[in-house]
């Protein structure tokens, strides 16, 4: 999934479950992910396991949800409080969203660790179908295990 706008870009992308398996429910739908977050010239890439198969699903219904001009919250949250979502779009046809990220999801150029950083994007219509629709193709790929 990839949004972006003129101040940065933001990318998440499923690169494998934590587990191959395991006993427990829980454990077994903890994913791995890839954040690249770009701001001017700088990027950063962070791999961590902070999303379960579940949210990303929440992440998918809530972003249909604000293209569908039926918001489910205006600020999108995990268990893990690594990453959060805050729509401040108008409701037409421009979306703006900042994604808030803290500990070990915060780009290597933030160098304050006492502060979450928020990254402002302002993907198009198009844009944003587009992300929902990797959101839905990397559910295909990982769903959620019973």
């Amino acid at each position: 999934m990839k949004l972006t706008g003129p101040q940065g870009n933001f990318e998440l992308n499923i690169l494998d479950y934590e587990y191959s398996d395991s006993a427990d429910f829980l454990d077994r739908n903890w994913l791995i992910v890839s954040l690249v977050t770009k701001e001017g010239e700088q990027q950063s890439t962070r791999t961590l396991t902070f999303l379960s198969t579940w949210e990303l699903e929440m992440l998918h219904d809530w972003m249909q949800s604000v293209i569908d001009n039926a918001e489910l919250a205006p600020k999108l949250t995990f268990i893990e409080p690594t990453l959060s979502f805050c729509n401040l779009s108008d409701g037409k046809e421009h979306y703006v969203f900042r994604i808030r990220m803290s500990d070990n999801a915060t780009p290597a150029w933030h160098d304050d660790d006492t502060r979450p950083y928020w990254l402002p994007v302002t993907p198009n219509k198009d844009e944003l179908r587009q992300a929902i629709g990797d959101l839905a193709r990397q559910l295909d790929k990982f769903p959620v295990r019973a």
